[in-house]
């Protein structure tokens, strides 16, 4: 797809210039180096693009409201005193490349990064769980870091176009289970790229409630967001109960 979109981390830390960034890189051992504005992976080759701004007046604020889990911790406080913010940014639209961007985000908590706010979908991170997280890709723990699930008329994901693939969307009375049943079934795509057409089902589990899939658009965040999927959206709209049964089949209803 030519408008891939772009994965964009943003970490604040200590640093007071980019050569002093570079320099906390290179002291901590894990094989990246920042050449200009790109950081680069040495064992993988992976490059990204580092731009280094200013301290925010407002980042502590902004990451608050994007981790409120972490708001209260000493970790959250501590962006309160940083010198600059670090802005990785790359191609995303695969799980190979969001991991990656996992890695390089790690690499800078690792060279004093004070916690990760994903730009391209609304969630901060503190800096700790952000290193568990990129220590288990092979868990897929990069789609807890980096989808979220939102509820308002609708319960919708925000954030599997860094993978490459569409969101997901339904219309429930109780918010909390269709968040759930929207983050097992944004996972399972992940996990096994079903080949899902308009009609088939799907559910969590037998004797679950099941769903027929079928594609639309997006939500549209605005012109330039980062939060736009171009890969669209699965619509989840409950069956009939008698139609209970299989976990997932291709059968049309």
């Amino acid at each position: 797809m030519s408008n891939t979109p772009e994965v964009v981390l943003c970490i604040p830390g200590p640093w007071d210039s980019s050569s002093a960034l570079a320099d906390e890189i290179s002291a901590s051992g894990t094989g990246y180096l920042l050449e200009g504005k790109v950081l680069r992976d040495l064992e993988t080759g992976f490059t990204c693009e580092l731009v280094l701004q200013r301290a925010d007046p407002e980042l502590a604020n902004d990451f608050a409201k994007a981790g409120p889990h972490w708001a209260k911790t000493v970790a959250m406080a501590d962006i309160d005193d940083h010198a600059s913010v670090a802005y990785l940014v790359a191609p995303g639209g695969s799980r190979e490349a969001a991991d990656a961007m996992m890695r390089a985000g790690a690499a800078i908590i690792d060279a004093g990064g004070m916690g990760v706010k994903v730009d391209s979908t609304g969630i901060a991170h503190a800096p700790a769980y952000w290193i568990d997280m990129s220590e288990q890709l092979g868990a897929l723990s990069a789609h807890r870091a980096l989808v979220v699930y939102v509820a308002g008329a609708d319960v919708y994901s925000c954030g599997m176009h860094n993978f490459g693939l569409p969101e997901a969307i339904t219309s429930a009375d109780n918010k909390t289970e269709a968040a759930d049943m929207l983050r097992f079934f944004t996972r399972y795509l992940l996990e096994h790229a079903p080949q899902f057409e308009d009609g088939h089902t799907f559910s969590v589990s037998a004797g679950k409630p099941v769903y027929r899939v079928e594609r639309t658009e997006a939500i549209d965040y605005g012109p330039g967001s980062l939060f736009n999927n171009p890969y669209g959206a699965w619509r989840l709209t409950p069956v009939a109960a008698e139609k209970k049964g299989n976990w997932w089949t291709r059968n049309r209803q």
